[in-house]
């Protein structure tokens, strides 16, 4: 997932408008000499048809002197001139004998001979046999092809063509017309050759059209251009907005979490040479979600955002904050040296303090200086984080900086969080006994079941490494369940081999307790196996008489009245109150270990527990009295009568096997 973002963000950041902005001018630079294109080969075919329309015309002329003689000569002569005189097209005709002399000339004047060029022109049905006059050599606008006669529109526009008259292919003389092809073609007619003149003149009103749809093709493209220019420039602005919403906190409206990562990331990697110390911090207000309880999400939120202007003014240059989460902030800040870095820290939380003035804030600040070469700001913020995390939670405004340790008990927690499922999977969690001895002749009379984790590669792992794990991220559910099935299979196996059974104790987790068919849950395991209910002790901790009430209540009678034994554990440890013991009906009260310790608070740990002794017989309880190390305790706990004593003055928690070697009983 993180790649993927990563990714998006990028393929968005590289985003520009100039590509698409040349390949527009491209796009019409393209269309723009396609329009050009279209009107020059409009123009040329027009020139075409009206040379087409010169060569009837002198078809026409030519076929008058067919029967040419002396008798009519001067007949024809003035039909031609008569035809010469209302045809715009045709200036001159000239007759000339086979060696060139002339005949007769309409003009006056007529074309030397030379450079006379043969070529047969298909006209309908009919190939005129003509000749043309090569005027001035070899830059002539026409060519034949295919027996056709066409215009080369390859010089069309760079030639002059000098004629009778001496006009230039573009007449400056006629504003209207907009270009001459003034040519002489020759028709051999019998014995005479016949030379006609021919004027072909192209008017602007001719080329009028093409040049419309030209014209109207380079509108639209214009037109779709500016549309086009304009889409482009929106998406761009749009793309700007979109990549400041990306980079804009909802809360507080200022930088969030990807702009501290970008940002910070840039400074950590311009200051590879180590110009300057930086310090990543993970600063939080501890006890937000009480704040929000008491005075509502929103007055939060305007908490946090107040919080935030408050940061930022207190940032320089090169440094970067945001926010990142509920009330958390991430901070990369300079410092010289570790005390003036906890100098800025504490005045920060003053000023952050002085926010609310009429109520007291608590903020707890970790911290990971960056050493030079470190660029992964994510990986050293985490850092940060798991120092603040480490804070108790007793203490008012504090400040832990990262170590190793920290990392190598964060990876800790993770590695058993990796292994439990597997681990409980495979059997791994073995079940260890402690004795329970009775006071009066010191003999076995029960035992508490402790979980112990056999690790394959690890080894033995005593339950203090992973049982604060465990409840924390709500494993020891399954935990409970699985010990409390093992305890109720061997207590079946031992029955069913005619063995002897004592009461075994299995600790019941507070976080039982929000659900309200455990009851019903715990005899639906036990009630498996067909072990009588009062074999099995459940243990729970006083603390469990704070959460909910109600629940646990009516779990205890219903596990009672079901024949259940049920035990307070680490009474008097922490939270004990006499109130607890008034509405909780319970068999068995275990006095806490801490009272037996303490040279110095000794006499006064035995006066306590020898009133809570006391009170205990009187409300028909069981007295467990733990954490018993040595023969004068036993003999107090005696003299007191407790009735059971459990401890390393008699035992350590033992496998299995080893408590049956011990104290009789069977083993699997």
């Amino acid at each position: 997932m993180h790649n993927a973002k990563d990714k998006r963000i990028k393929k968005l950041k590289r985003k520009r408008i100039w590509p698409s902005v040349i390949g527009l001018f491209v796009l019409l630079s393209i269309m723009c000499l396609l329009s050009i294109i279209i009107m020059g080969a409009s123009i040329v075919d027009i020139m075409q048809r009206k040379v087409n329309q010169s060569l009837a015309r002198t078809e026409k002329i030519a076929s008058l002197y067919e029967d040419y003689n002396d008798s009519n000569a001067k007949d024809i002569n003035e039909n031609v001139e008569a035809y010469i005189k209302i045809s715009d097209e045709i200036g001159a005709v000239a007759l000339v004998d086979k060696e060139g002399n002339p005949i007769w000339i309409s003009g006056g004047e007529y074309p030397t001979l030379d450079n006379l060029v043969d070529f047969d022109v298909t006209y309908g049905e009919e190939v005129l046999h003509l000749k043309l006059i090569i005027v001035e050599g070899e830059n002539q606008i026409f060519k034949i092809d295919n027996n056709e006669l066409v215009i080369d529109d390859n010089i069309l526009n760079s030639i002059k063509i000098n004629n009778l008259s001496e006009n230039n292919i573009f007449s400056e003389n006629d504003a209207n017309v907009i270009m001459h092809l003034n040519q002489w073609f020759l028709v051999p007619v019998g014995d005479i050759q016949v030379l006609v003149f021919n004027d072909v003149n192209l008017y602007g009103y001719e080329i009028i059209m093409p040049i419309m749809i030209g014209g109207l093709i380079i509108v639209l493209m214009l037109i779709f251009a500016i549309y086009y220019l304009v889409s482009v420039i929106s998406v761009f602005v749009n793309m700007r907005k979109m990549t400041r919403l990306i980079y804009t906190d909802v809360v507080t409206g200022g930088n969030n979490w990807l702009h501290f990562v970008k940002k910070g990331t840039s400074l950590l990697k311009k200051n590879r040479k180590g110009k300057f110390n930086y310090a990543v911090l993970h600063l939080q207000m501890r006890k937000y979600r009480s704040f929000c309880t008491c005075l509502g999400v929103r007055r939060g939120e305007e908490l946090i955002e107040s919080f935030y202007n408050v940061l930022k003014k207190k940032l320089g240059t090169k440094e970067v904050m945001a926010h990142h989460e509920n009330a958390q902030f991430a901070i990369l800040l300079k410092y010289t040296d570790k005390q003036q870095l906890l100098n800025r820290i504490s005045e920060i939380e003053k000023e952050l303090d002085a926010v609310l003035p009429n109520m007291k804030l608590y903020f707890g600040v970790g911290v990971y200086q960056v050493e030079v070469g470190e660029k992964d700001i994510e990986q050293l913020y985490n850092n940060a984080l798991i120092a603040c995390e480490m804070l108790s939670e007793e203490a008012d405004n504090q400040i832990a900086f990262f170590d190793v340790e920290m990392n190598k008990r964060k990876m800790w927690e993770r590695k058993v969080e990796d292994d439990m499922d597997k681990a409980l999977q495979n059997k791994e969690f073995k079940v260890y006994l402690q004795p329970k001895i009775s006071a009066r002749g010191e003999k076995l009379a029960g035992a508490e079941a402790l979980v112990r984790w056999i690790h394959p590669s690890e080894g033995f792992i005593p339950p203090n490494r992973f049982i604060p794990i465990f409840e924390q991220n709500g494993f020891i559910l399954k935990l409970d369940d699985y010990m409390l099935e093992e305890i109720a299979a061997q207590q079946a196996q031992w029955i069913s081999e005619g063995k002897e059974v004592v009461p075994i104790s299995v600790n019941v987790s507070r976080a039982h307790f929000t659900r309200e068919d455990l009851a019903e849950h715990i005899c639906a395991i036990v009630d498996k196996y067909n072990v009588p209910h009062n074999v099995i002790e459940l243990e729970l901790t006083e603390s469990a008489f704070f959460d909910d009430k109600k629940v646990l209540l009516n779990t205890v009678n219903k596990l009672r009245n079901v024949g259940f034994i049920v035990s307070m554990d680490d009474f008097g440890a922490g939270y004990s109150s006499l109130n607890s013991l008034k509405e909780l009906k319970i068999d068995v009260l275990k006095i806490d270990a801490d009272f037996f310790r303490g040279a110095s608070e000794q006499e006064r740990g035995m006066l306590i527990v020898s009133e809570v002794i006391d009170l205990a017989k009187k409300l028909n309880m069981k007295i467990v009295a733990e954490g018993i190390e040595s023969r004068e305790q036993v003999d107090f706990l005696v003299e007191q009568e407790c009735d059971l004593i459990q401890g390393y003055f008699y035992a350590k928690p033992m496998p299995i096997s080893d408590f049956v070697k011990k104290y009789g009983g069977s083993d699997e």
